[in-house]
């Protein structure tokens, strides 16, 4: 399906949220309104003059054309999938375990579908940045199928990987900064004493997230960084690229 062109919703409909909304589970086939719950905590924009003026300013720089771009890159260069693409303002305040309040971009992936949500601040190569962390996502939920196990081990390569794919695409200086935040020797410590022991603990234990995200004595988003630290220590050793590894299992990157 490619980039929807929510432009068009918004133009239409820019301060009725329910038809938004309604708008979006229809692409999707879906009636349930989890998923937009899901959205709002991501950040979906709530109609006010400051995602009026954001989505003013994303129409006169046409980021929908500029993912339309990526979309069609990434796609040939991963074998990704052709899936529906939205793309939003950003909600000017969104205070939550994934994204700290002082972001200006933001975006989750699925299988078959991807949100992506954006302030005035957010620079083209940050808006490419953040487009191939998230379309790596489903191309690897793609091409694991019904794989995926759900683990820690899990979710952190998964995060590793796509801040690889930035790395390799985008440029170092367009990681995310809690990738760089840590020093070698103390996200090594981090893999061997809290992550290793936990590799198997499933999505739904409470922990997960704590150690993923960071919370209390753990570091804000460990776990993405110790992800990136293992994958990269992977391809270095086996010589990959962020292609080669798509597939691979999360056990195989692990295990080295």
């Amino acid at each position: 399906m490619g980039v929807i062109r929510t432009d068009k919703w918004l133009e239409e409909s820019f301060n009725d949220r329910l038809k938004i909304e309604e708008n979006i589970l229809d692409t999707v086939n879906m009636r349930e309104h989890v998923l937009i719950e899901v959205l709002n905590r991501i950040g979906l924009y709530q109609p006010n003059l400051k995602t009026n003026k954001t989505y003013q300013n994303m129409k006169e720089r046409k980021v929908w054309h500029r993912i339309a771009l990526y979309h069609k890159k990434y796609k040939k260069a991963w074998d990704g999938p052709d899936i529906p693409i939205f793309l939003f303002p950003m909600a000017s305040e969104v205070f939550s375990l994934f994204r700290s309040p002082n972001k200006h971009k933001s975006g989750i992936a699925f299988i078959d579908k991807l949100f992506l949500f954006i302030s005035e601040k957010v620079k083209d190569k940050e808006l490419e940045a953040l487009f191939v962390h998230e379309y790596h996502h489903t191309t690897r939920l793609e091409s694991l199928g019904g794989q995926v196990k759900h683990r820690l081990a899990d979710s952190i390569i998964m995060e590793g990987l796509a801040e690889f794919a930035v790395s390799e695409y985008c440029g170092e200086s367009y990681l995310a900064p809690w990738i760089t935040n840590y020093q070698t020797k103390e996200i090594e410590e981090l893999i061997t004493e809290k992550f290793k022991p936990n590799f198997d603990m499933k999505r739904s234990d409470p922990l997960h997230d704590k150690l993923l995200f960071g919370h209390g004595t753990m570091p804000k988003m460990a776990g993405y960084a110790a992800g990136y630290k293992l994958v990269k220590d992977y391809a270095d050793l086996h010589s990959m690229k962020t292609r080669d590894m798509i597939g691979l299992s999360t056990d195989k990157i692990i295990n080295g």
